[in-house]
């Protein structure tokens, strides 16, 4: 058995990735940690009543790199150090990191959207990106450290990569909203995720291009052979816990037909176990708890853009279940082991 040791272990994230490996069966779950949570673990994740007793340790380095695999699910900016201290210790550990800190490939595009801090890029957790080249599956054979996708960024790119690969967008003037559930927001206490003020409220933030899953999504598009101009991004918090579904919406080439949008995005997924054709727009609660993206296409009435729909579990296909599909390939493991394409609904 392959030992993982979770880091950030009380936060949506880390306890994602612990129900997944729970599923998981030639993964063991090895030490728990958190950075100011302690305590048995059930007393902040008691849904995993196998691990309730377990007890959270603080974010030793030496602890966590006495394991086969290190998941890192910390906020943004606080798994820089620690991962390249655990690497000092044991360079052939293998990490996953849930967060954002290895995902950026420009250090100006971390500084612009994060600031200080920037981290060497790590092998993208996203075996579905289309680009020129090697295979994003290649790269992950051959990864031992990996970062996974943002939930947001997973969602415009599996709506606007077959678009661009095809040939029939050039990825200019992309124009992007999306309704997100509150969990996506992470488990910090701050006002304006209570309750009170989300319940019978949707709430736009980062609004004005300021979002910072927007290099990360032109990053991604890049490689599908998009020009990336113009690219407008409007998340919305939904009353909701779980789930994203962003609308994408983009100019097409002269002469683009409705079957030329629809074969352009059948090929792309065709054979997919995860990212799958919905012949028409999908919901949300069709994607709760799998790891699986719909998505859906089609040409605007007027011919001039086409508009894609893509829904997703954003703890599950959007961040740890991203993880454990690419850490599966790391490992030499059936992609698919442990994960479930199966939604729960209503």
């Amino acid at each position: 058995m392959v030992t993982v040791a979770v880091a950030g272990a009380s936060g949506y994230a880390g306890g994602e990735a612990l129900r997944l490996l729970l599923a998981h069966p030639e993964l063991e779950i090895g030490a728990l940690a958190a950075h100011s949570s302690r305590g048995p673990l059930g007393s902040h994740q008691p849904h995993l009543a196998p691990l309730a007793s377990r007890e959270l340790v603080g974010l030793e380095p030496e602890l966590l790199a006495d394991s086969d695999v290190v998941v890192l699910g910390l906020p943004h900016g606080a798994s820089g150090q620690l991962t390249a201290e655990i690497l000092a210790i044991n360079p052939d550990v293998r990490m996953v990191d849930l967060g954002a800190d290895h995902r950026l490939e420009n250090r100006g595009d971390w500084e612009a959207f994060y600031g200080e801090g920037w981290s060497e890029p790590w092998a993208y957790a996203m075996p579905e990106l289309l680009r020129t080249g090697q295979t994003q599956r290649e790269i992950l054979a051959d990864a031992k450290v990996i970062a996974a996708p943002g939930c947001n960024a997973s969602a415009v790119t599996f709506a606007a990569q077959p678009a661009i690969r095809a040939g029939i967008a050039t990825g200019e003037d992309i124009v992007a909203v999306l309704a997100v559930g509150y969990s996506g927001a992470g488990k910090a206490l701050k006002t304006h995720l209570l309750a009170s003020e989300g319940i019978g409220n949707l709430n736009p933030y980062a609004v004005g291009g300021t979002h910072r899953h927007i290099p990360e999504i032109t990053q991604n598009l890049r490689l599908a052979g998009g020009t990336l101009s113009g690219l407008s991004f409007t998340p919305v918090l939904a009353p909701v816990v779980r789930g994203i579904i962003a609308t994408v919406s983009m100019p097409v080439a002269p002469g683009t037909t409705p079957s030329d949008v629809t074969d352009a995005y059948r090929s792309a997924y065709d054979g997919e176990p995860f990212v799958r054709w919905s012949a028409t727009p999908p919901n949300t609660a069709v994607t709760t708890g799998s790891n699986s993206a719909l998505v859906h296409a089609v040409l605007d009435r007027d011919g001039q853009r086409l508009t894609a729909v893509c829904t997703l579990d954003n703890l599950v296909k959007g961040t740890a279940g991203a993880a454990i599909q690419a850490l599966n390939l790391s490992l030499g493991i059936p992609e698919e082991t442990g994960l479930s394409s199966i939604g729960v609904a209503p």
